[in-house]
């Protein structure tokens, strides 16, 4: 769609039932690559919300994000207890969502390290958040330090290989 200057303009969408196209793209990294950083917000045991910060979240289907976390983190237990989710991704140019869902764990134990589970979250709905007048310039970003390198990529490959 063109704006009256003739500039194309995304079709604005409120919420839908699965990632749009750009933010699976986003969470759909390949190889190991470390995606944008998620913020995922989970409920503490006295109703509070909490948040936490992934690299390793990761978009398997439009419907389904997966991720490894510590078992003993504040998130893996709050998703245990109550599988109630939110995941934030912001991207650029355009991409800002928030995906509610339900969290269940498919892997209680890594074969890479057993100190890290493997949860996946069954997207319920998306919600565009991304503002009409701006462009998003960078995101959150992080990247293993050099001694862990081997480590994160073997983590990756085996939340990968899940299929």
């Amino acid at each position: 769609m063109n704006d009256a200057r003739g500039t194309r303009r995304r079709t604005y969408w409120s919420t839908a039932s699965e990632l749009p196209q750009e933010a699976f793209a986003a969470w759909r990294k390949p190889d190991a690559a470390i995606s944008p950083v998620a913020v995922v917000a989970t409920i503490d045991p006295d109703g509070a919300p909490r948040t936490a910060l992934f690299g390793s979240l990761r978009a398997v289907t439009p419907r389904v994000l997966r991720l490894c976390t510590v078992r003993d983190h504040d998130t893996f237990a709050n998703l245990c207890r109550d599988g109630r989710v939110m995941v934030s991704l912001v991207s650029p140019p355009d991409v800002a969502v928030s995906v509610r869902g339900r969290a269940r764990v498919v892997k209680e134990w890594m074969a890479h390290d057993e100190h890290f589970a493997i949860v996946e979250i069954d997207v319920e709905e998306v919600k565009n958040d991304m503002a009409y007048r701006v462009v998003i310039e960078g995101t959150i970003t992080i990247s293993a330090k050099e001694r862990f390198k081997p480590w994160y990529d073997a983590a990756m490959r085996e939340l990968e290989s899940l299929g």
